[in-house]
């Protein structure tokens, strides 16, 4: 499987799409497309901190674009994690945007309530699509294994310098707290999912391949965004 523009992925009721786009820091960003009920197909995706967004598909404004794929489980599953992904969505919760992916595990209850465990800071873009897909049974990757790196220090540090103008001190101390070069990008969630259910979970070697493949790709559907 490959990505395409989301807005010329078929995929049907009872399917989701895992979607990538370009992000201000440059390391990508992520979400979950699927069908409302009533509402037309949607993709869901942590914009940033208290900003759980729903955007319509297709959309073809010129400030939108994402590149996707169809996560391809078992039909049943595929059916069961749409439900919830819907209920997710209607609840529309808080979500505080942090760092600490281990803390964070176990942040979404089986009736879709967010309820973050005591110790988590919040989500990011990827581990929100993280744990959504872990309470929907869907578990894509081995959080044990990952290895820190000097780039995603770098990328924590920005982090708090924007949280610094969005949220209080409390919450900015607390992810500060948290920055030890361990991240989830979201290139590396996208890469897993294109691995197929019978590879996962996937652990941090395994996703290098596929995260760079479809950190490749993206410019080639998207066109990188013009420097502000």
């Amino acid at each position: 499987m490959a990505f395409q523009n989301l807005n010329d992925v078929q995929f049907s009721a009872d399917q989701v799409v895992i979607a990538i786009s370009h992000s201000d820091f440059g390391g990508g960003h992520i979400g979950i497309g699927f069908h409302t009920a009533k509402a037309g197909a949607k993709i869901m995706h942590l914009a940033w901190h208290h900003r759980l967004e729903m955007q319509e598909i297709p959309d073809f404004s010129r400030k939108s674009c994402w590149a996707a794929d169809v996560l391809v489980i078992p039909p049943l599953a595929s059916k069961q994690l749409v439900a919830f992904i819907r209920a997710v969505a209607t609840k529309c919760p808080k979500i505080s945007y942090g760092i600490n992916f281990l803390a964070a595990r176990g942040s979404f209850q089986a009736n879709a309530s967010y309820k973050p465990p005591k110790g988590s800071d919040g989500l990011t873009c990827a581990t929100f699509v993280i744990e959504v897909l872990r309470a929907g049974k869907v578990n894509l990757i081995n959080g044990d294994t990952w290895m820190p790196t000097p780039q995603n220090v770098s990328w924590g540090n920005n982090v708090c310098a924007l949280l610094e103008k969005w949220a209080d001190a409390e919450h900015v101390d607390a992810v500060k707290r948290n920055i030890n070069g361990l991240r989830i990008r979201p290139f590396e969630v996208a890469g897993a999912a294109q691995l197929g259910y019978k590879k996962w979970p996937v652990d941090f070697q395994g996703t290098q391949q596929p995260a760079s493949d479809a950190e490749n790709q993206l410019p080639q559907i998207c066109p990188p965004p013009s420097p502000i």
